[in-house]
């Protein structure tokens, strides 16, 4: 059975994933508390005794404000979690086991500059970038561009659940990755009534 690493562990998908999913796979999620994705240090450490076949990069942050309006700090973690969380998390699995396949879960914002979104869309973008960078490491490679989902991460910010999908929608795409359905380096960029391949 493959072991799978989701980070993000605490959010709404993650636990969906986990609930649908985890007969078929051994899987293994943390939130925050037991992985900082953007600490070096905590990143480090808890890949000290592990390994993975599947690490999906499923951690997220979010602070929207127009960007002369952006606490700074708050900036820097959204990017922190967002991009640099992902690279360090990838290039640890990847230190344990050059076969581990890296799933990233960008966004729709990634190809979009939404407004009041600066550090998230900027992030998203880098997401994209850096999965076909692994792809062209000849690393296994994919990134998951979602758009709305109906999950706990929205709290707050004053979106319409209409085009929403659910969780498992976007599972059903991260099973067809783990079934070989996509080429490393593929982009999947995902709507609730919308699906392009590396748009």
């Amino acid at each position: 059975m493959k072991k799978i690493l989701i980070t993000g562990g605490a959010g709404d998908w993650a636990k969906s994933f986990t609930q649908h999913h985890g007969a078929d796979y051994d899987i293994v999620t943390c939130g925050r508390n037991e992985l900082d994705v953007s600490s070096i240090e905590s990143v480090q450490a808890f890949f000290a005794n592990r390994k993975f076949d599947i690490v999906i990069n499923n951690a997220g942050s979010i602070h929207p404000k127009r960007v002369v309006e952006a606490d700074a700090q708050k900036w820097i973690n959204d990017i922190n979690v967002n991009l640099i969380g992902t690279f360090l998390v990838s290039k640890a699995a990847l230190e344990k086991n050059e076969r581990t396949t890296i799933i990233n879960i960008s966004s729709t914002a990634g190809f979009n500059a939404y407004n009041n979104w600066s550090s998230y869309c900027s992030a998203k973008a880098g997401v994209i970038t850096f999965s076909k960078c692994l792809a062209n490491d000849n690393y296994e490679s994919y990134c998951v561009c979602p758009g709305a989902i109906d999950t706990k991460f929205r709290d707050g910010l004053n979106l319409s659940n209409a085009n929403a999908m659910t969780s498992e929608h976007l599972s059903s795409y991260i099973v067809d990755i783990l079934d070989g359905k996509y080429h490393s380096g593929d982009v999947l960029f995902i709507r609730k009534d919308e699906f392009v391949l590396n748009p």
